[in-house]
C-alpha cells in the first residue's frame, strides 16, 4: 500500500516520517504532535489516500484499510476524541455528443456546483466536459465538412421539399458522419479511461443527455467498467431524471442513478463509494430497475456553494474551448405547473430563490477570478421582484455586466424594465406557447392573459430589452383558427425572436401522465426504449428525422412537424425572426452581428462542421465578454 505517512503540524515544520510495514491487511500507527491540529499527509500507492485531517486532538491513529470493490479514501479513527475528515478524488464526465449549437459550448454550472460541494468537504474533483470546440473538430472531420458545405447551401435554396438526389447525397454523408463519430467516441472513451487511471477517483459521475450524448456516455462508461471493474459509476442529469429506471433496463453499467437535484445527494454518493455503504435508502437514488420517482426539490440554493470554473478542476475552461457565458443559479421550482413542462417535476412546485446579494456576489466573484462579464439566469420563471432586486444590487456595486433571464408574463413587473436594462439585462425569454387564451388554458393550464403579454413585450422593447417569445406549434387541440390567432398576436407585438418547437412528450409532465386528456397517443411501454438513443439529424429539417412514436391531434410526427415548419415560414415571410433564444440574442449582440445573421451563420457552422468559423466566433465572443468596455 505504501511506505508511511509524514506528519505536518499547523504552521509548523515536518515532525518526522513514520515507517510502517503496511500491507494488504489492516494496520495502524499512532504518534503525537505538539500542536492541537496536526495534518497527516500520506504517500501510499493510491492517490486517493492523499490527506486526512484530525481536528481538536494531539493524538491520531492512521488505519490502513485494504482496498475492496467499493473502498476508496482514507479511513481514520481517534480512540477517544477528534473529528476525522476522509478525502478522495472524484471525476464528473459530460459528453453531450456533437455540439449542435453555440449554446452547447457554455460551461456547465450544475457540475461546477457539485464540484464545489465536494471541494467544500475537502475532496479533489475533475470535470471532463466534452462540450468544446475541439470535440466539434473531432466529431466532424475536415473532409466531410468540405463535402457538406455546398450540399447544405443547395438544401437552403431548395426549400422544404428538396429533390430526391440531394436527399440521397445528404443521407450518404450523414451515414459517413455517424460512422466517423462512432469511432471517435471509442477514442474518447479510451482517453477518459486513461484520465481516470491517472486520477484514480472514488467514483465517476456521468451527466446524461439524450441521443448521441446518451449513446456516447454509455460507451464511455462501459469502457471504464471494463478497465476498472471495481469503480463506482453513477449517472445524473436531465436524461436520468426523465428516464429513471428505464436507463438501468437499457444498460447495467451504472451502479446508481440520481434523480432530480444532486447537491443534497453527492456527499452520500461519495461516502458510499469510499466505504461501501448502501445507497438504497437515499431518496432520489435509483439502484435497481424499479419505479422510484423524482423527489421534490428541497435544496436551499441560497446556501449552495458557488460553482467552480478553475482550470485545474474544469480543464475545458482554458483557452477558447468554451463560450465564456456563466449560468447563475438564481431560482428553482415553478409554482405554475404547466402541463407540458418538466420544471415542476424536476425541482418542485415551490419557488426557491437565491438572494439578490448572493447572485451579484456570484457575478462579482466570476469577474474577479475569471474576468467573465456575461451571464444567464438558470431559473425557469425568475420572478420580476428578484430581477428588480438584482438590478438594484448591480447598479449599487457599479458592475459592468450583460445577462439574460427567463421571465413569466404573470409576474415580470414591467415597471422595473428600465432599471433592469440599465443594470445590464439584455434579453428576456417568455413562454407564450399560443396566441389563444382558451387553448392555452385547455392544453397547458397556463394562467396568461394576453393583456399581460402585450404590456410586457411593449415595455421591454421600449426599455431596450430584446424579447424572445417561445411557441409550441401545433398545440394539443390546435385548429386553423387558433393558429391564426397566434400569428395575429405575434404580428402585433413583434418580439425580437420566436423560438418554435413542436409538442414534445416529457416524462413527469401531465401531457405524458395523462395523454388522453391532451390529445396525445403513444406506446408508454416502449417509449423509453425507442427514445433514449434518439438522434437529431443536423443535415435535415425535422420533417426528415426518424419519426417519434407518438401522435398529437391524430397526426403523426411528420404531419405535425410540417405544421411547425409552415408556421415558421409564415412568420419569416412577415419579417418575424424565428429560432433565436435569449442567450443567442445576447451572443449576436456581443459579437456585433444581427440576430438573423448570427442564427444563419451558427446553423451553418454546426451543420457543416465549419470548425474554423466556430473557433473564430468563440474567440471573438470571449474577448468581448471579458472586456471592461462590454456594453
Amino acid at each position: 500500500m505504501g511506505t508511511g505517512c509524514r506528519v505536518v503540524c499547523d504552521g509548523g515544520p515536518v515532525q518526522g516520517v513514520l515507517q510502517a510495514p503496511w500491507g494488504p491487511c489492516s494496520a495502524s500507527v499512532t504518534t503525537r504532535c505538539d500542536t492541537p491540529r496536526p495534518y497527516v499527509i500520506c504517500f501510499p500507492a493510491r492517490p486517493w489516500y492523499r490527506l486526512t485531517q484530525v481536528r481538536s486532538t494531539t493524538q491520531w491513529t492512521r488505519a490502513c484499510v485494504p482496498r475492496s470493490s467499493r473502498s476508496r479514501g482514507v479511513f481514520c479513527h481517534h480512540p477517544s476524541q477528534g473529528d476525522v475528515q476522509t478525502v478522495a478524488n472524484f471525476v464528473f464526465v459530460s459528453y453531450a455528443g456533437y455540439p449542435y449549437s453555440p449554446s452547447s459550448l457554455c460551461p456547465d454550472n450544475g457540475l461546477g456546483i457539485l464540484a464545489a460541494v465536494l471541494r467544500q468537504a475537502g475532496h479533489d474533483v475533475r470535470i471532463l466536459d466534452f462540450g468544446t470546440v475541439d470535440t466539434m473538430r473531432r466529431l466532424y472531420p475536415e473532409g466531410l465538412s468540405h463535402e457538406a458545405a455546398p450540399l447544405l447551401m443547395e438544401l437552403a435554396q431548395a426549400g422544404p421539399q428538396p429533390g430526391p438526389a440531394l436527399v440521397q447525397r445528404l443521407g450518404e454523408l450523414d451515414h459517413q458522419l455517424e460512422q466517423h463519430q462512432a469511432a471517435e467516441v471509442q477514442d474518447i472513451a479510451h482517453e477518459v479511461v486513461r484520465s481516470v487511471g491517472d486520477i484514480d477517483p472514488a467514483f465517476v459521475g456521468f451527466k446524461l443527455w439524450n441521443g448521441d450524448g446518451f449513446t456516447g456516455s454509455v460507451t464511455i462508461a462501459e469502457a471504464l467498467r471494463r478497465a476498472c471493474p471495481d469503480l463506482a459509476i453513477y449517472a445524473g442529469g436531465p436524461q436520468t431524471t426523465w428516464a429513471g429506471a428505464a436507463i438501468l433496463e437499457r444498460t447495467g453499467v451504472f451502479d446508481a442513478l440520481v434523480l432530480g437535484e444532486g447537491e443534497d445527494k453527492v456527499l452520500a454518493l461519495a461516502e458510499a463509494a469510499m466505504s461501501g455503504k448502501p445507497l438504497a435508502d437515499v431518496a432520489g437514488v435509483v439502484v435497481a430497475a424499479d419505479t422510484q420517482t423524482c423527489p421534490t426539490g428541497t435544496v436551499n440554493i441560497d446556501e449552495t456553494p458557488r460553482a467552480i470554473y478553475d482550470e485545474d478542476v474544469y480543464p475545458a475552461m482554458s483557452g477558447d474551448q468554451k463560450l465564456k457565458m456563466i449560468v447563475l443559479d438564481d431560482s428553482r421550482g415553478c409554482p405554475y405547473g404547466c402541463a407540458f413542462c418538466m420544471h415542476s417535476y424536476e425541482s418542485g412546485r415551490v419557488l426557491r430563490t437565491r438572494s439578490a446579494a448572493h447572485i451579484v456576489d456570484d457575478m462579482e466573484s466570476v469577474i474577479e477570478q475569471h474576468g467573465i462579464r456575461t451571464f444567464r439566469f438558470a431559473g425557469s420563471s425568475t420572478p420580476g421582484s428578484l430581477m428588480a432586486d438584482v438590478a438594484r444590487e448591480i447598479k449599487r456595486r457599479r458592475l459592468k455586466v450583460l445577462y439574460t433571464s427567463f421571465a413569466h408574463f404573470d409576474n415580470s413587473l414591467p415597471e422595473y424594465y428600465e432599471l433592469m436594462r440599465a443594470s445590464g439585462l439584455y434579453s428576456m425569454f417568455f413562454g407564450l406557447e399560443t396566441g389563444s387564451e382558451a387553448l392555452l388554458k385547455k392544453a397547458t393550464g397556463k394562467p396568461i392573459k394576453l393583456e399581460y403579454v402585450r404590456e410586457a413585450v411593449s415595455k421591454a422593447k421600449a426599455a431596450g430589452i430584446t424579447v424572445a417569445c417561445s411557441m409550441i406549434v401545433p398545440m394539443p387541440f390546435e385548429t386553423q383558427e387558433t393558429l391564426d390567432k397566434s400569428y395575429e398576436l405575434l404580428a402585433e407585438i413583434r418580439p425580437d425572436s420566436v423560438p418554435l418547437q413542436f409538442p414534445g412528450l416529457l416524462p413527469g409532465t401531465r401531457w405524458f401522465q395523462h395523454p388522453e386528456r391532451f390529445n396525445f397517443e403513444f406506446d408508454r411501454e416502449n417509449f423509453f426504449r425507442e427514445n433514449l438513443d434518439y438522434k437529431f439529424k443536423m443535415l435535415f429539417p425535422p420533417s426528415f428525422w426518424k419519426p417519434l412514436s407518438y401522435k398529437v391531434n391524430g397526426m403523426s410526427f411528420h404531419e405535425f412537424t410540417q405544421i411547425t415548419a409552415q408556421f415558421a415560414e409564415r412568420l419569416e415571410a412577415a419579417g418575424i425572426l424565428t429560432g433565436v433564444p435569449d442567450e443567442n440574442l445576447m451572443m449576436a449582440h456581443v459579437t456585433g452581428m444581427s440576430p438573423r445573421e448570427f442564427r444563419d451563420r451558427a446553423r451553418f457552422w454546426c451543420a457543416a462542421g465549419d470548425v474554423p468559423a466556430m473557433q473564430r466566433f468563440v474567440a471573438a465572443y470571449n474577448d468581448a465578454a471579458t472586456s471592461e468596455s462590454l456594453t
